[in-house]
């Protein structure tokens, strides 16, 4: 199929330009989606850093909270109310430490000590009545792990208003755990998250705890935040750690790319989102349109191909095909101007048009060398067909001399021979070829002649003869005519003796393998014994079986009832040597002289 669609020229050429299009256009595209990918890889990177640089704020106060309890935890003041022996002064004392090291910071909003039993030793402010925290989670984890923590969204109820609580555990000189301090930062300090200088105005910041739960987002609105983080699917990697970069449909459906930055020990996660309309999707329009630029290019190119090469090359090719078509059936003369052509076109038609006048020439010379020779051979024909009538004439002149009935019979014989070759002759030069006769026509015309000869009328004995519409060379016609002159020779000297009256059929088939059968059936009286002495009759004998081998066929001859003799040939020109298709012994002739009474000659 591809062979086929690539034999016009105008489909090489339009292949050809696809080629040098393709290729570089293909490159292109490789290099568009390649700087795709790389954009989306900064994108995402970028977004990364937004991530951290939101979590700036929450960053710095988490270390700032650090600091300040890692402070409180070596003073001795606070140390010496956790020893169990402090009086009220110590007390005071323990509180005016807290509230040096807190007051200066009002995001947050709480600063206790707290025993191993979960009861505020000391605090910032006493004014505030604080519970028992011994049930706190965070406060169980600090006892628990030694080790600072984060909790998660809590309601202070001494502030009236939600807190996460920064705590630390506090050692006395010994390394013995003596209880815990705790800060609480007050979440409306960290509304402002997301208001940091360099953060996209399309980005969207959340604070979450270790529960995913929301403590402030840039929207403001909690539901609006919630709708703005990832689906529940995504939340337990995000709460876990498992989650640093990903992209997800947010719970109202939108997609975004989202960002992951986890503080205190993934005890909060600062969550950036930005919508994937924002950022990718316009890196993907780009690579959409310059892939569609190299599409249009190409197709653009090729379209340009297809036309141009109609209009620069193949509408001149066209031409000089018609040109060349029109030749092949006589037209030499065909209309080969190309004007505006290529040059190598022009030089082909210029070249084609003078090879048709070489050839017009040449043709002229030889049909006036074929017509005289064609009237050579008619003349040579002719004259041969006169020459033998002049010999059966000599011959049937010495006939009539007083020799003896035997001298005669042998010398119309040899007449009736002479006249067949003659009468092929004849039908030679009668046709258009000069080469093959007409073998229906020849075949009667040989019968009829045969009949006149034997002087035996058709009254008397009526022939029938039937061959098929067929052409054969002289060659195959002479030995075909002489072996048929033969036998029916012998059908009308022998079958019908005493002036009998009966039928001679002659007929022949072509089978599909192109095998002959020539059948010449008589109702006479049938093959007897003939004297193998007799001179003519054993030249006939020959003659049937030298004409069977040349036409390299096989005989047989039947009966009685009457005579019927087959021969079986090849109308195709025989091969010396050639095996028969017929049963037969090296081409000898089934029937020997000594039983065929049609082999006789008088």
């Amino acid at each position: 199929m591809i062979g086929s669609f690539l034999q016009p020229l105008r489909h090489r050429l339009i292949l050809l330009f696809a080629i040098v299009l393709v290729v570089p256009s293909a490159f292109g595209v490789w290099a568009a989606i390649d700087n795709f990918r790389g954009q989306v890889a900064v994108a995402h990177d970028a977004t990364l850093r937004f991530a951290t640089l939101a979590s700036n704020y929450e960053a710095n106060l988490l270390w700032q909270s650090q600091q300040i309890v890692q402070n409180l935890a070596r003073d001795d003041q606070i140390l010496a109310v956790l020893r169990g022996n402090a009086d009220g002064r110590i007390h005071a004392d323990c509180n005016d430490a807290f509230t040096r090291a807190v007051k200066p910071y009002p995001s947050y909003g709480t600063a206790v000590l707290f025993d191993l039993s979960g009861k505020a030793a000391c605090q910032w402010d006493n004014s505030r009545v604080l519970v028992n925290v011994s049930e706190r989670a965070w406060f169980k984890t600090v006892l628990a792990t030694k080790a600072p923590t984060l909790s998660g969204f809590l309601v202070s109820p001494a502030l009236k208003e939600p807190i996460i609580s920064y705590a630390a555990p506090v050692f006395d000189v010994d390394g013995v755990l003596k209880g815990a301090i705790s800060l609480g930062i007050r979440l409306n300090w960290l509304s402002a998250i997301g208001q940091e200088p360099g953060l996209p105005s399309t980005g969207e910041v959340t604070l979450l705890d270790h529960q995913g739960t929301v403590l402030v987002s840039s929207t403001g609105d909690g539901e609006r935040a919630k709708n703005t983080l990832p689906e529940a699917k995504y939340m337990d990697d995000i709460i876990h750690g498992a989650a640093r970069m990903f992209e997800a449909p947010g719970v109202d459906g939108e997609r975004r790319l989202y960002a992951v930055n986890a503080l205190g020990n993934n005890g909060l996660f600062v969550v950036f989102g930005v919508p994937r309309a924002t950022v990718i999707d316009p890196l993907l329009w780009d690579l959409m349109v310059q892939i569609g630029i190299l599409c249009l290019v190409s197709i653009a190119g090729m379209i340009a191909a297809l036309f141009g090469a109609r209009l620069l090359v193949t509408k001149w090719t066209e031409k000089l095909t018609d040109a060349a078509n029109s030749m092949s059936l006589g037209n030499l003369f065909a209309d080969t101007e190309l004007h505006g052509a290529p040059i190598e076109i022009w030089q082909l038609g210029e070249n084609l048009k003078a090879m048709a006048t070489r050839i017009e020439h040449r043709e002229g010379d030889l049909r006036d060398s074929l017509a005289q020779k064609q009237l050579m051979l008619r003349e040579i024909h002719h004259r041969v067909k006169n020459n033998l009538q002049i010999v059966t004439s000599l011959l049937n002149l010495y006939a009539r001399l007083p020799r003896g009935d035997v001298f005669r019979q042998a010398f119309s014989d040899l007449q009736i021979r002479i006249n067949a070759l003659a009468l092929v002759h004849r039908h030679l030069y009668e046709s258009d070829d000069l080469k093959e006769i007409d073998l229906a026509p020849f075949m009667k015309n040989l019968c009829s002649l045969l009949q006149d000869g034997s002087s035996i009328p058709s009254r008397r004995v009526k022939m029938t003869v039937s061959f098929p519409q067929l052409r054969m060379t002289g060659d195959r016609a002479v030995p075909l005519a002489l072996l048929t002159t033969e036998i029916l020779t012998n059908c009308f000297k022998h079958a019908f003796p005493n002036q009998g009256v009966g039928s001679i059929d002659i007929s022949m088939t072509v089978a599909a393998d192109g095998i002959a059968t020539l059948s010449i059936t008589d109702n006479g009286v049938g093959p007897k014994q003939v004297d193998k002495t007799d001179a003519s009759i054993t030249m006939g004998a020959t003659l049937i079986a030298a004409f069977t081998k040349q036409l390299g066929g096989t005989l047989e001859v039947a009966g009685p009832p009457g005579t019927t003799t087959t021969i079986m040939f090849s109308v195709l020109p025989f091969v010396p040597g050639a095996q028969p298709k017929a049963n037969a012994d090296e081409g000898d002739v089934i029937a020997s002289p000594s039983t065929a009474r049609s082999s006789s000659l008088s």
